[in-house]
């Protein structure tokens, strides 16, 4: 019979199937820590484990640990009463609100006057966008990273974030690709396509396969047009 002692609990468990494997499963390196491992940082720690064996019985670096301790020690309000200690609690909300702010900010948050100096001249003189880009770049009107490309002013323009109608810019749907778009049922039919002829018409070894084709010639009366065969 084996046991397993629970240092977030601080039970033990029974466990009566002895193909059960009770190790704790490798850490990877760079992993985040989880509820699990603070409950088990504040037990150890409370113990009077030093940071260094607490990284030793987790599986991670003495640094990760000392950050962890200092992020789920709430701030002392006062000189009075004893110092706060380490809560996994507060650690793991810490944590959290942290993770929702480490994003990269979006880029158009810093081309602002050059977002605006693009719809000016698109209303005003009916630059496209492309025109525009092409222009400031050309002159030096902005600096390289208050600039976005083409691409990202057309991927602003469906998403709404400029001062944009999709319907006013004549390539965006063109350039626009929908992945839900389904092929024309009744499209046009101009007969089999030359790449799907048999082979043996391809090898040109028996008769009888024909090939037809047409020159478009620079006289404008009724022989532009000539069927060859």
């Amino acid at each position: 019979m084996k046991f397993l002692h629970n240092i977030c609990q601080g039970r033990a468990i029974t466990m009566d199937c002895q193909d059960y494997i009770t190790g704790p499963a490798e850490r990877k390196k760079g992993q985040h820590l989880q509820r699990e491992e603070r409950g088990a940082i504040q037990h150890l720690k409370c113990q009077g484990y030093t940071n260094r064996a607490i990284a030793r019985e987790i599986g991670c670096s003495p640094s990760t640990v000392a950050n962890e301790l200092r992020r789920g020690t709430p701030p002392r309000k006062s000189n009075k009463g004893r110092k706060p200690g380490y809560s996994a609690r507060h650690g793991e909300a810490v944590y959290k609100a942290n993770r929702k702010h480490s994003r990269k900010h979006h880029r158009i948050c810093r081309c602002a006057h050059f977002l605006r100096w693009v719809v000016k001249q698109f209303k005003e003189h009916k630059w496209s966008l492309d025109s525009c880009v092409g222009y400031a770049r050309l002159h030096g009107l902005f600096p390289a990273d208050e600039m976005v490309c083409t691409r990202t002013l057309y991927n602003e323009v469906w998403a709404g974030n400029l001062d944009l109608s999709v319907t006013e810019l004549p390539e965006a749907m063109k350039r626009k690709q929908h992945k839900d778009s389904k092929p024309r049922e009744h499209k046009k039919s101009f007969g089999t396509d030359i790449s799907q002829r048999p082979e043996i018409a391809a090898l040109r070894i028996e008769e009888g396969h024909w090939e037809g084709d047409t020159v478009v010639g620079k006289r404008a009366g009724k022989e532009a047009v000539v069927l060859s065969l």
